[in-house]
């Protein structure tokens, strides 16, 4: 029986964005959508750049933006391309925050290969006469990243997002404090390989109906052939590190701040790994990550999480556009606040019932039971207190 358009089953992973536009739960439809789906265009780059631009990703993921699972009963989009986020306003909004900008104050925030087009310049020169904000930004496909040499004592690093202030361009440049923001995406088990030639292959062959087939239940399977589930621990252990380090970086007198931007699915994930940490209102509508002791007032520095989440409102099956992103919550911390959540009070509230220790001779019970089942009775009932070894 076919699922439905806008019926989301139970479990599986599936892709939800195909060049830049929704195709699960719901399909963006219209002209727009199939012309960059057929050409290969990425609409985010292109936005940035004002030209053109094709997807940058392999043959085995080309075009995959967002995947769809369920983590914990819970359905989430992941994004699994950084250039998804290439969203001015978003962008902006974060960058306001690390420089103190106020809401009201114009701000340009320009992507730095533009700054070849001779109506870009114009745009600075006017901006810097009149006194106006003008941030550059540098990433991997627009402009390059940029980021710190490694020394005998301290590692290279890039920045995702590096954002620089100019201040003038007569007699020559002269550029203000830079600030640091970092995309979280989400690595995924296995490859979207079969998925993505399913797709491509369709397209190939009815294009005109390609829209329509992903509506359909075979439609709808391809976009989840042999997905598989997102690497959550896996990710968390590969930017904790950087987060830290970069939040230190970012007390740099020369550094307006840093920033991570990242998916509500995302911060969602990293829960456990910082105890499940309480989230403190403020009165202009931000947060601050606590550290369970009630001290808000010691935070250092300049450090912000800004979790984001995918607009779906503008849906349309005949016209679709692509999802914009906008804020969810915006977070302070701090690199010891950090710390403190994942290195001391996680492993320390894992410790104060033991559960998690006392599984582990339970699982290593059941996979000798495979290999000697007499000895581990099936419905065994502890009759001991549990040990370690």
């Amino acid at each position: 029986m076919s699922t439905g358009e806008g019926v989301i089953p139970e479990a599986g992973s599936y892709v939800a964005e195909y060049f830049g536009y929704q195709v699960y739960p719901n399909v963006a439809g219209g002209p727009e959508a199939l012309d960059a789906q057929q050409t290969g265009c990425c609409p985010f780059l292109s936005m940035a750049t004002g030209e053109a631009r094709e997807c940058v990703k392999g043959e085995t993921s080309r075009g995959v933006c967002t995947v769809s699972s369920v983590v914990d009963e819970v359905r989430e989009d992941w994004l699994v391309c950084p250039n998804r986020a290439i969203d001015p306003t978003f962008m902006g909004q974060a960058a306001r925050r690390l420089f103190g900008y106020a809401e009201a104050a114009t701000l340009h925030f320009i992507a730095a290969p533009t700054l070849s087009d001779p109506e870009t310049r114009e745009i600075v020169k006017d901006a810097v006469a009149k006194a106006e904000h003008v941030l550059v930004y540098f990433q991997e496909k627009l402009g390059g990243e940029l980021g710190i040499s490694k020394t005998s004592v301290s590692p290279e690093f890039s920045f995702d997002w590096t954002l620089v202030e100019v201040l003038g361009v007569f007699p020559e440049l002269s550029l203000g404090r830079f600030g640091i923001l970092e995309l979280q995406t989400m690595d995924f088990h296995g490859s979207y390989r079969h998925a993505v030639s399913l797709m491509r292959s369709e397209l190939e062959i009815n294009p005109d109906g390609f829209h329509e087939y992903l509506r359909t239940e075979e439609g709808r399977s391809s976009l989840s052939e042999k997905m598989e589930t997102p690497n959550l621990s896996n990710v968390f252990k590969r930017t904790f590190y950087q987060m830290v380090y970069k939040f230190q970086l970012a007390g740099h007198s020369n550094c307006a701040g840093g920033g991570f931007a990242v998916p509500r699915s995302v911060w969602t994930s990293w829960a456990r790994h910082l105890a499940n940490p309480s989230l403190l209102e403020q009165r202009d509508g931000t947060f601050v990550l606590g550290r369970g002791d009630g001290d808000t007032e010691s935070l250092e520095g300049n450090s912000w999480i800004f979790v984001f989440e995918l607009d779906k409102s503008n849906y349309s099956r005949n016209s679709g556009t692509p999802n914009v992103i906008r804020p969810w919550r915006v977070i302070k911390t701090d690199a010891e606040t950090l710390i403190q959540m994942a290195l001391r009070e996680s492993p320390a509230q894992a410790l104060a019932d033991g559960s998690p220790i006392f599984s582990v001779t339970e699982r290593a019970r059941q996979k000798i039971r495979r290999h000697w089942p007499a000895v581990v009775p099936r419905n065994r009932r502890r009759s001991q207190g549990p040990t370690l070894f």
